[in-house]
């Protein structure tokens, strides 16, 4: 049940690519969906069968659905602008939360259907030859199914999923016409009213099940845990990732969210640490491609350190008391640089000096540490020089 129109194209991006598989399934179904149609209504016309006339309108409403589709595609594939910074993917969730519910109103309408059917004891005779269309009916929403359940699960869309859960709706239906035919032509005038409650039954979870699916996409609820491990696992592997503090995940429009939290060595450059990052962001999103973003925060300490930290005064306030504490030494003014780390409750100093001081065995760098040892909230300084 594969399609290579299905498969990504060189240069696509991951929702060009969503919007063209989903195009591409839906308008399949809908060329079924007509020609399907009008083969029960003409063939249920001649062969006198109530109940194909009825399946054959049912497929026809069914293209409804499909244009919501398309047109839910095309918005849900917009990427993210300033008044949608994640994009909009929630189009699909919702519209899928409408599918469900329409797949819940069919089962209500079966069901009532085949009440009234019992009720009444209304009974008509059809020729035997309408249980081939509905044979015809049942193979060709079978293959929709398939298909757009392959391509589904392929993208990982919701909205997919729920169009093929509906036209296994369709088989279920076109089941029972199969049942109703073959009964009326057995003699047994109840027995398809009997089916289509018991199908309406199955109908009706199915549109639970797309509606609780939906609503936990709304509410933020985490991917499937085996996938978050392995994509912390993935992350873990990375050269000069420490630990992992915190992943957290979300899924929209069948797409997966990332926001992770790791921890590096405290002493990397700004630029280096950026690196790591940039290298997860890189690895996550080649090896998952139903992960289409990731955030990582890159903490040089422990989880549990971070009030500690604050605690700590800016690098403003540092400077002035450095420099306070320097004041009228001479050659203070030959300091290059000050980079800070801020490690717990002390922070570390790595001071740059020209490279002549160290060469001269220069007192300065004794001095810097002695005026400095009275701050409380210093602690190492490290001496660095340059040519």
């Amino acid at each position: 049940m594969t399609d290579p129109l299905l498969d990504t194209r060189e240069g696509e991006t991951p929702n060009q690519r969503r919007k063209r598989i989903i195009n591409r399934v839906t308008w399949v179904g809908i060329a079924v969906n007509i020609g399907l149609s009008l083969a029960q209504i003409v063939s249920g016309m001649l062969a006198h069968s109530q109940a194909l006339i009825a399946d054959g309108l049912h497929t026809l409403a069914d293209l409804i659905s499909d244009f919501v589709v398309l047109i839910t595609a095309h918005h849900a594939s917009k990427d993210a602008d300033e008044d949608h910074p994640y994009g909009h993917g929630r189009i699909e969730t919702l519209i899928s939360v409408f599918l469900g519910l329409a797949l819940i109103a069919v089962a209500g309408g079966m069901a009532w259907r085949g009440y009234q059917a019992i009720v009444s004891g209304a009974g008509y005779q059809t020729e035997a030859y309408a249980i081939f269309f509905a044979l015809l009916a049942i193979a060709s929403k079978e293959f929709l199914y398939r298909y757009t359940m392959v391509a589904a699960r392929k993208i990982k869309s919701t909205l997919l999923e729920s169009n093929a859960l509906h036209h296994r709706s369709d088989v279920f239906s076109s089941i029972v016409v199969v049942i109703g035919v073959s009964a009326q032509v057995a003699g047994y005038p109840y027995m398809d009213a009997l089916a289509a409650i018991a199908v309406s039954v199955m109908i009706a979870f199915m549109g639970v099940h797309l509606i609780r699916k939906a609503f936990a996409e709304l509410i933020d609820t985490s991917l499937d845990p085996e996938l978050v491990e392995q994509i912390r696992k993935e992350i873990l592997s990375l050269d000069g990732v420490v630990a992992v503090h915190r992943l957290r995940s979300r899924s929209m429009g069948g797409m997966g969210y990332i926001d992770t939290e790791i921890r590096v060595n405290p002493h990397l450059s700004v630029s280096e640490a950026h690196y790591i990052s940039l290298s997860i962001e890189n690895r996550i999103r080649r090896k998952f491609e139903d992960i289409i973003d990731i955030h990582v925060h890159v903490d040089p300490v422990d989880a549990e350190d971070h009030d500690d930290i604050l605690q700590l005064p800016d690098r403003a306030e540092i400077l002035f008391n450095l420099y306070s504490a320097w004041e009228n030494l001479a050659d203070a003014d030959l300091i290059r640089n000050i980079h800070l780390h801020y490690l717990t409750r002390k922070i570390e100093i790595d001071l740059i000096l020209p490279l002549e001081i160290g060469c001269e065995h220069h007192p300065l760098p004794d001095q810097l540490r002695e005026r400095a040892r009275h701050i409380p909230y210093i602690g190492t300084i490290n001496i660095y020089y340059e040519p």
